[in-house]
């Protein structure tokens, strides 16, 4: 019995390294579930009169799923009368929470499976918890871009879109004409009545000369988007935010970041860890099975802030090693002011 219970811990182990997303755990009545891999989602069984522990080695803990009955006949079956096994519709309701009430927002939580604890759905029956959770990693977001701004300009003039702190993205745009009101100083009703122009090329004209740019200058004309309506006199309305910029450095590669004429560095948010198992993949698997956030941006305000150009190594002896084996990335958003 000893030898199946270490062979299956051993496996455990084994599937956490190797990033599986779910791991059973079947705990038998009067022992305790310990499941600590921080794997991205768990599946933890504990038999009736046992004790489970729902830990997350990083993060705090989000309950997804729970009951407390018997859906098998399998499952916490050893030793147990056939009578006691037969009710696989046992569920019970208040199951979840239940599990949340105690174990949400937590790094570590125990709960004795019992009827005391849960109520008792199916006398008679031999029943055990199965819980799914999750580990909540604490995360660093970058700061929310400005708000968007609103641009009207009239035909024949020139619209220009500026970004104090980052670069341009246009949201929507229109060449044509939506109302009667704007624009119309001194223009004859005849060129004002056609309320319905629109120009549906008139975003993709505007993302495609000032996406990404500090500054950008349009001319507002048929000539760069086309007469959607001849005869009626025509605006510009665009609507366009603020983002910053965004880099990713593999672990061990450099780059560097620079701003043009006036502008100098400004850096929003820094992580050189993984918040993700897709970024920057690595041939050793068993080192990009799991999360790590280690926020630098305090780290790279202090070296790059207010320069016009900055080189960044994304190497461990540069920054804070908070997970030494997790191939990592550098993740920096800065703008340009």
């Amino acid at each position: 019995m000893f030898h199946r219970e270490l062979s299956f811990l051993t496996l455990m182990v084994l599937l956490c390294q190797h990033g599986v997303k779910a791991v059973d755990l079947i705990t038998c009545e009067g022992q305790t579930a310990s499941l600590t891999c921080g794997a991205p989602s768990t599946n933890l069984v504990t038999c009736e009169s046992g004790t489970a522990r729902l830990s997350c080695a990083r993060g705090t803990i989000k309950v997804v799923s729970a009951n407390y009955g018997r859906t098998d006949a399998a499952t916490c079956s050893t030793g147990r009368p056939a009578d006691q096994l037969s009710n696989v519709q046992c569920r019970q309701s208040t199951s979840l929470s239940a599990l949340t009430t105690q174990c949400d927002g937590k790094p570590d939580c125990s709960i004795a499976v019992n009827n005391a604890v849960f109520g008792d759905p199916c006398v008679g029956t031999y029943k055990y918890l199965i819980v799914s959770y999750k580990c909540i990693l604490p995360t660093t977001p970058p700061p929310p871009s400005a708000p968007s701004t609103n641009l009207f300009t009239c035909e024949s003039e020139t619209a220009p879109l500026s970004c104090v702190k980052g670069t341009i993205k246009v949201l929507s745009a229109n060449y044509g004409r939506t109302d009667q009101k704007t624009c119309s100083t001194g223009k004859p009703a005849n060129q004002l009545t056609n309320v319905q122009c629109t120009q549906s090329t008139s975003l993709s004209v505007l993302s495609t000369q000032c996406d990404g740019k500090p500054d950008c200058s349009i001319a507002v004309n048929n000539a760069v988007f086309g007469d959607p309506c001849v005869g009626t006199y025509k605006y510009l309305n665009v609507s366009y935010t603020c983002v910053p910029k965004s880099i990713i450095i593999c672990q061990d590669k450099s780059r560097t970041i620079t701003c043009d004429g006036r502008r100098r560095i400004y850096i929003h948010f820094a992580n050189f860890g993984r918040r993700d198992m897709v970024t920057c993949p690595n041939t050793d698997l068993t080192t990009m099975s799991s999360i790590c956030i280690s926020s630098e941006t305090k780290t790279l305000q202090l070296r790059c802030d207010g320069k016009k150009s900055c080189q960044l190594y994304a190497s461990n002896s540069n920054f804070i090693d908070r997970c030494p084996r997790i191939h990592k990335y550098l993740e920096v958003s800065y703008s340009c002011e």
